[in-house]
């Protein structure tokens, strides 16, 4: 028992580096056949943090364990690199005659509970987007009633926000008034749009947005996505549980990576210079990410912004979910996480320019 007891540490060093190491390279895998790869990545950063506290420790007591540890921390630094954003170091740069701003926002239906409006929600929301005023504004999981007693709220942001052109694709309808789904407003004309199939959000009934705008005299297309939601609420995010192959966890994971791919596809056959926008229920070391932004779309946050940029207020202060991918075409200029205590996911915006 006592020589069990002396090798307790290292044991547990090599535990804890190898699940280091793995939750920074599963997602490099597509998450079918084994479902733990769908959701690695989220316990990342907590490994990451333990591994460098438990390396000092060892240092301190000058444990030979401390080289296990670095050589995992050295491995796994690949994970650093999409979670944490240094770009914003650089500064923003002033916008110019052909800058706009794009952003997206889950509204989580715009503040709807159990068919009632939270007016302290609905506030903070119309607050959040009449401070930053984007030019095309992108929500997902959007809510408007044409009932004359109920909100109005397709017709009131674009009043309120100026916008002359909008697109709101109604995923389902609640007694023929209450539309539910995902809208683009826009300060710039709309030439076509379109809806793929997509089986996204929460209900599986949410299709992928295309969009097609004349921005600044040339041609953008502009893509909405709400991936297929893990459905874990705050009582129920917890990573012991995620990791379990049952209740439809692992059929989900294997959703998202089947959305990912059509977004791909999406983004390969656009003929003009792309925008990705929207919720991707993932963070960004999974392979829904790698797989959507590839090597064609940058980053908005990693780009201009620093630190985690979190957009998802339950529990983990590291969940990044919310994303912005301009194609490499386009500079971007500034970006910005607008949170709230009364928000459950924050607003994201970026101001963009097209490279002459």
């Amino acid at each position: 028992m006592k020589s069990l007891l002396l090798r307790l540490p290292r044991i547990g060093t090599f535990i804890l580096a190898f699940l280091l190491v793995a939750s920074a390279w599963l997602p490099m895998f597509r998450p079918v056949g084994f479902p733990p790869i769908g959701l690695a990545g989220t316990m990342f950063p907590v490994f990451f943090v333990i591994s460098i506290l438990i390396l000092a420790i060892w240092l301190v007591m000058k444990r030979k364990e401390w080289r296990i540890l670095l050589v995992a921390v050295l491995i796994s630094l690949r994970g650093v690199l999409p979670y944490f954003a240094v770009g914003g170091l650089r500064g923003e740069v002033e916008p110019g005659d052909k800058s706009f701003t794009v952003m997206t926002f889950n509204s989580s239906s715009m503040g709807l509970v159990n068919y009632k409006s939270d007016s302290l929600v609905v506030n903070r929301i119309y607050a959040s987007l009449a401070e930053a005023s984007p030019d095309i504004l992108c929500i997902q999981e959007f809510y408007t009633n044409t009932r004359p007693d109920l909100s109005h709220h397709l017709e009131k942001i674009a009043e309120k926000g100026k916008y002359p052109y909008h697109y709101f694709a109604p995923h389902y309808i609640n007694w023929k008034t209450w539309f539910y789904g995902t809208v683009v407003f826009s300060r710039f004309p709309i030439i076509d749009t379109a809806r793929i199939e997509f089986h996204g959000g929460f209900s599986r009934k949410e299709d992928l947005v295309r969009v097609h705008l004349r921005i600044h005299e040339d041609t953008t297309t502009l893509l909405v996505a709400h991936f297929a939601s893990y459905q874990l609420d705050s009582d129920q995010y917890n990573i012991g549980r995620a990791l379990l192959p049952f209740g439809g966890r692992g059929q989900t994971k294997q959703l998202i990576a089947r959305q990912a791919d059509i977004l791909n596809n999406e983004i390969d056959y656009a003929k003009h210079p792309v925008i990705v926008a929207g919720d991707f229920n993932d963070v960004p070391l999974s392979y829904t990410y790698r797989t959507v932004r590839g090597n064609r779309l940058q980053d908005a946050w990693l780009q201009r912004g620093f630190g985690i940029g979190r957009t998802f207020a339950a529990i983990s202060p590291t969940l990044r979910i919310d994303y912005i991918l301009p194609d490499q075409r386009f500079q971007v200029e500034s970006v910005k996480v607008y949170p709230a205590k009364e928000l459950q996911h924050f607003p994201v915006m970026t101001r963009l320019s097209l490279r002459p």
